[in-house]
This record gives C-alpha cells, structure tokens and sequence, in this order.
C-alpha cells in the first residue's frame, strides 16, 4: 500500500513540475531574429523553437521573427505569440515580417499568433505552402503573397489589419474569418490575376465582416427549406476574385491551442486521478482490516 501510495505522490509531483515548466515557457518572452535554415537547424540555438524531425514546435512567445530556408517542414506555433514593434500607418520606413517565407515549396505554418508586422506572413516566389489556423492581427498587410502560388491559406482568423489579404494570383483561400480590416478585407494589386475564394459547396468559402448578403436559400441559388449557412449572392472582390459561397458566421474549426484551457484540463485530471486513487486505497485498507478484527473477536471468544 505505501509503494502504491509513493508511486501516485512521485507521478503527481512530475505532473505539477510539468505545469510549473510549460507556465513559465508560456510567460517568457525571446526577442531577437530567429532563423530555420537550409540545413534544418535553428538559428540561434537557444531560440524558443523545439525540432523533432522536420517538425518545429514553439515553446514560447517571441519578440521578433522567423525566416524560413528550409522547404518541406511544418512549424507549429501552439498559439504562441509572434509579435514585432507597434506600429505607425502613416511612417513605415522598413518592411517587417513575421514569418518571412522566400523560394520555398511546401512549408506549413500553423496555430501561430502574429501581429504588429507590415506583413504578418510573406510568401515570396513560393508555392505549395500551406498557412492554417493562424490569428493575424493588427499588421499591414495580414497574409502578403507575391510572386507565389498553388498556395493553400485554411481556417486563419485575419482581424484589424490594414489590409487583410494580398492574394497575388492562382492560390486558394477558404474558411478564413476577415474581420475589420480597415482599408480593405482583399487589396487586390494590379499584377494580381485569378485566385480561388470557396471549397465548393456545401464546403463554403471565407467569412466576411463586410458582408451584406442573405442566407435565405441553399446556397446553390434553388428554391430551399432552409438556410445552410452559406450566402445566397458571392462575395465579390473583382472579376477575378470572387467568393462564390462567403459563410455567414465566423469559421470555428480553426486550431488555435489555449494554454490556459490546457493547463486547467492538466490539473482537472490530475485531481481526479489522486481522487480515484485514494479512494482505491481507503477501500483497500478498510476491506482489509474487517477479517483481522473479526478474527481477533473469535480468539476472544
């Protein structure tokens, strides 16, 4: 019984060694530029950025950006914070980027926060990447693409920018949130052609803040008998930019990790384990103890 009693204490005091390691990792703050280069390796090393194969987690909010060198990786940000310096509309004099992405084929970036950049995430002569389930907020230009496509952009919230999306031509973005960006939700440049705005219906397409259309029939333009959550006119940006099935709510599939909702589930099973435990104990040791008192009676007797 003491053994069992010793094992459940040591666990539970890894657990809360564990909870004590991830809370300080999610209040340190790293500034400075971050690097993933051609080689895979992490530039500097001690960047809050952890390698398992060609995955790179972050292990902390970072005051600063990545520029990534390396093709075929996924960076997965836990809903960590990328942040640069606050910034004045009106007097930009250089070009800052959260997660600079240049000449690179097949990179994802995901659950990643950015803000207070001119482009949140830049893709620069690259396709086939994937940008998903990222917050972007307060920069410039959110998502800036140029010079790139076959790139897909999922299920991002892109909120109070200047612009929201730079698209540059033939990638396809769905089930993205706009919301209030200022300017514009789309700026569409003059060397911007076609890009793809829906997955298709019953899929959908993005959420638009701006919105003015009704969701009165099946999204397809037939006679229905009910909404589906799909606007019954597109939304559209220009000739070459429409979406053809703008959602009428905001797309909540996105995963976007919260720590503190993490760290409540940790201590929550934890609790209820020491709770079963015990109590397998307390029942252990009282059904134990009825034989011996019943046999010291009979030796009374």
């Amino acid at each position: 019984m003491k053994r069992i009693l010793g094992v459940v204490l040591t666990l539970l005091l890894l657990c809360s060694a564990w909870i004590t390691i991830n809370i300080k990792l999610g209040k340190s703050q790293y500034s400075g530029a971050i690097f993933i280069r051609n080689d895979g390796s992490v530039d500097p090393p001690n960047a809050p950025i952890q390698r398992v194969g060609d995955v790179y987690t972050v292990a902390g909010n970072i005051d600063g950006n990545i520029t990534v060198q390396k093709d075929n990786i996924v960076i997965d940000g836990l809903g960590y914070t990328i942040q640069g310096s606050t910034l004045n509309l009106s007097a930009i004099s250089t070009a800052t980027i959260g997660i600079d992405i240049q000449n690179r084929v097949n990179v994802t970036i995901k659950n990643v926060q950015i803000k207070s950049f001119v482009n949140g995430i830049h893709l620069l002569n690259s396709s086939e990447n994937t940008i998903i389930g990222n917050n972007l907020a307060e920069n410039v230009d959110g998502i800036r693409l140029d010079s790139s496509s076959n790139n897909n952009i999922v299920g991002n919230n892109i909120t109070l920018n200047f612009h929201g999306i730079h698209p540059a031509t033939n990638n396809k973005f769905y089930h993205n949130n706009l919301i209030n960006n200022a300017d514009r939700q789309v700026f569409i440049g003059p060397s911007d052609g076609f890009n793809s705005w829906d997955d298709g219906y019953p899929e959908g397409g993005n959420y638009w803040s701006n919105y003015t259309g009704v969701d009165a029939k099946n999204g397809l333009g037939q006679d229905a008998t009910g909404s589906d959550g799909i606007g019954d006119t597109p939304y559209i940006m220009d000739s070459n930019n429409i979406d053809r099935y703008p959602l009428v709510a905001a797309f909540h599939e996105q995963a976007q990790p919260d720590q503190i909702f993490w760290l409540y589930l940790a201590i929550s099973l934890i609790v209820i384990v020491a709770a079963i435990v015990i109590g397998i104990l307390f029942f252990m040791k009282k059904a134990k103890g009825k034989p011996e008192k019943e046999v010291s009676r009979q030796e009374v007797l």
